[in-house]
């Protein structure tokens, strides 16, 4: 028995076999780039008040701009002032506001206070307030401020008001400061110098 081997290339008869041909043939895809769909689809129009004229000092004398941001409608969102006077939603405020704050009504007691308030004293006169500050420079190691309020029964805070300590005073507790930051590792290091950066942003209003 003679096999007949067929005279076309096998690859053209892939017909007679879909699903093989299916699973054979590589599909080809075309993929968008990425940088392209964001910055093609991300191109918007800018708002038109963007552009808008600059308002001048006699402009923000004679009128008041109330834009709140876009969000669902709320009777809480729009302040009184800006509301008529037969606006229904000025009850809506009242009664928001008592709810909230039922104190305010002068029917009802407040709380008892958490904390005893102290009355102030301006007790001290010239010569022990110029005591204070001779003991403190004389012998700062042992009159301290905590030793000093307790002597003339004043608070530590007036004691750091009307004094300092005496320079030697000063280099020991900068040696002793020193001497702690010495021990600090990286991450403690980093986070007092990032604290130090907020707070001289913070000064700048930035």
């Amino acid at each position: 028995m003679s096999l007949a081997v067929p005279k076309r290339p096998f690859i053209n008869l892939l017909f007679l076999y879909p699903s093989f041909a299916q699973s054979s043939v590589p599909a080809v895809r075309r993929h968008e780039s990425s940088a392209r769909r964001t910055t093609k689809r991300l191109r918007v129009k800018p708002d038109p008040s963007s552009f808008a004229p600059p308002v001048t000092a006699d402009q923000l004398q004679q009128n008041v701009v109330f834009n709140p941001p876009s969000s669902s409608p709320s009777p809480y969102h729009t302040p009184a002032v800006f509301l008529p006077r037969s606006d229904p939603r000025r009850s809506l405020l009242a009664q928001a506001h008592d709810h909230a704050n039922p104190y305010a009504q002068s029917s009802k007691r407040l709380p008892p206070p958490t904390k005893k308030s102290v009355e102030k004293r301006y007790h001290l006169k010239e010569e022990e307030i110029a005591e204070i500050r001779r003991l403190r420079l004389e012998d700062p190691f042992t009159w301290s401020r905590k030793k000093l309020a307790q002597k003339f029964d004043c608070s530590d805070f007036f004691v750091a008001m009307i004094c300092e300590a005496s320079p030697e005073r000063k280099k020991q507790q900068q040696r002793a400061l020193d001497e702690i930051k010495a021990r600090w590792g990286n991450r403690r290091r980093h986070a007092r110098e990032d604290r130090q950066k907020r707070r001289i942003l913070w000064g700048r209003d930035e």
